[in-house]
């Protein structure tokens, strides 16, 4: 029999997934188009400048999600348990000191933009552009901070249909907006700027309006301002800030490094690579992104044995699904480069490889990080990852300075400290946090690597007999693929997990897919 937790879950399940899905296909398709044509249009020193705009900006975000996330974790209980009035408490301290965290970092930006020139290496014609390209993602950057608290209410009532649904208007609305001013005034870097900017204040007004449907209970008034909420939260959030400072070490230093210690250009060339692990990564996102409301909630409902199973599922399962893309990119990377960018861009294919091989594993576990959330035990993940990073960073220089590597050092570096960090202490720790033997979480990502294994071997086999050398037999390659990886995939599972799958799968789609 389902709890009731578990029947909603179940009754929301298809929307979620179906939006989930939709807001992946909808990024990749933007991220397939645009990369190629900001490349083309604006050159690869300019656009290896867009993802630096946006480190320098990163740790804004960094705070925001930090504290989000803490807020989203009391709030989300706050409802569960129908305290409205320690809802509005959380809801008015967090709203307050993002607007004062906000405030506090406008000559912050000041200075970084005024030193850009002194941080890495503008060309002189892209100077101007650049600075007002920073200016305007410092400007998004705190408009998101600041409205940032009025997104909550859409995870805390587990209505991702309605996030996933911004996304995907985000993502179409960013790509039609460049394209329309590149081709009414010219490629420049500052229309990204312009385009970014007035996203976020778009995105901020829908937020501001579907909080209100959601939760009419909150109310925005200073006299529910709390201090010792403040505690609270930052306690928490305080912690899940190391760990983000960690994280940004890991995902937005290294095209820098490229940059600073490589070339303008050679940045430009990893930028467009990285997009390949950033759509991965994204898609990992909207598959946890299903299942974290479900994490915290059952840990809200005290149904710890339900949290652990759902845990466990969900590394196996993205271990398995994740293994069918990263294969067919990494097996295919040379072909795929040429038809997306060119014939240039050829001998960059092994940097694809290194860069997407071990996401499988190091990916398959964010399940985790939203358990460790939900269980505020985020200490030693934060310091763990903190430290990760700084080492990252160091021995990207050392392999970019002290080898004939270049930007595949970078690569390398980051492969091989994310693997250390993500496939041997976050399940273990997992473990120790839930409570379980020390290998439950590391033994479900082996059937993903045991998948790839098998895929990156099948697709060499039918590289040698159907050469895609246009976008129809890519196309045919990637579905005789996916068509027997997902066959594979299925097998993998253990008879308990298909079991778990097919029962929350509703009772119309199985008598379709005559599996009930």
């Amino acid at each position: 029999m389902l709890n009731d937790t578990t029947r909603q879950f179940k009754q929301q399940l298809p929307r979620n997934m179906f939006l989930q899905v939709l807001s992946f296909l909808t990024q990749v398709g933007v991220g397939i188009c645009l990369v190629p044509y900001l490349v083309h249009h604006l050159g690869r020193a300019a656009y290896g400048l867009i993802p630096i705009a946006g480190a320098l900006t990163q740790y804004v975000a960094l705070i925001n999600h930090s504290i989000s996330s803490a807020v989203t974790r009391f709030l989300t209980i706050a409802f569960q348990q129908d305290d409205h009035e320690d809802a509005n408490r959380i809801f008015n301290t967090a709203f307050f000191s993002y607007l004062a965290l906000g405030l506090i970092q406008i000559p912050v930006f000041a200075l970084l933009i005024w030193n850009a020139n002194m941080l890495f290496s503008i060309p002189q014609e892209l100077y101007r552009d650049t600075i007002i390209l920073l200016t305007c993602s410092a400007a998004a950057f705190l408009i998101n901070l600041i409205s940032s608290v009025f997104a909550v209410p859409q995870y805390a009532n587990n209505r991702l249909d309605i996030s996933r649904s911004i996304d995907i208007t985000r993502q179409i609305l960013r790509l039609t907006g460049i394209v329309i001013l590149f081709l009414n005034f010219g490629p420049r870097l500052r229309y990204v700027g312009y385009v970014d900017l007035t996203l976020s204040v778009f995105i901020a007004i829908i937020n501001i309006y579907i909080a209100r449907r959601l939760a009419p209970m909150l109310l925005l008034r200073l006299g529910s301002f709390d201090y010792s909420k403040i505690r609270q939260l930052m306690s928490m959030g305080g912690w899940l800030l190391v760990n983000q400072v960690g994280v940004l070490l890991f995902m937005r230093t290294d095209v820098w490094v490229c940059n600073r210690f490589v070339s303008a250009e050679a940045a430009g060339d990893y930028a467009a690579i990285l997009q390949w692990s950033s759509l991965i990564r994204s898609g990992a996102a909207i598959l946890a992104g299903v299942v974290a409301p479900m994490i915290t909630i059952y840990y809200a409902r005290k149904e710890i044995e339900n949290l652990v199973r759902l845990s466990k599922l969900s590394v196996r399962l993205f271990s398995i699904v994740l293994a069918i893309p990263i294969s067919i990119l990494c097996v295919f990377s040379p072909q795929i480069l040429r038809l997306w960018l060119g014939d240039s861009f050829i001998r960059l294919s092994p940097l694809m490889v290194i860069m997407l091989c071990h996401l499988g594993i190091n990916i398959s576990v964010s399940p985790l990080l939203y358990a460790k959330t939900a269980l505020n035990r985020v200490r030693w993940p934060g310091l763990v990852t903190l430290f990760a990073g700084i080492l990252n960073i160091f021995l990207a220089i050392i392999l970019v300075k002290h080898s004939n590597w270049g930007i595949y050092g970078v690569a390398i570096a980051g492969a091989i400290i994310l693997t250390l960090k993500n496939a041997l202490f976050m399940p273990i720790y997992g473990a120790l946090i839930l409570k379980q033997p020390w290998t439950s979480f590391i033994t479900p990502y082996l059937s993903g690597l045991m998948l790839l294994s098998a895929l990156v071997v099948l697709g060499f086999v039918i590289n040698r007999w159907i050469q895609p050398t246009c976008w129809s037999r890519l196309v045919l390659v990637i579905f005789l693929m996916g068509s027997t990886a997902t066959g594979l995939g299925w097998l993998l599972l253990p008879r308990q997990d298909r079991h778990t799958i097919v029962t929350l799968i509703p009772s119309r789609l199985r008598i379709l897919a005559g599996t009930g």
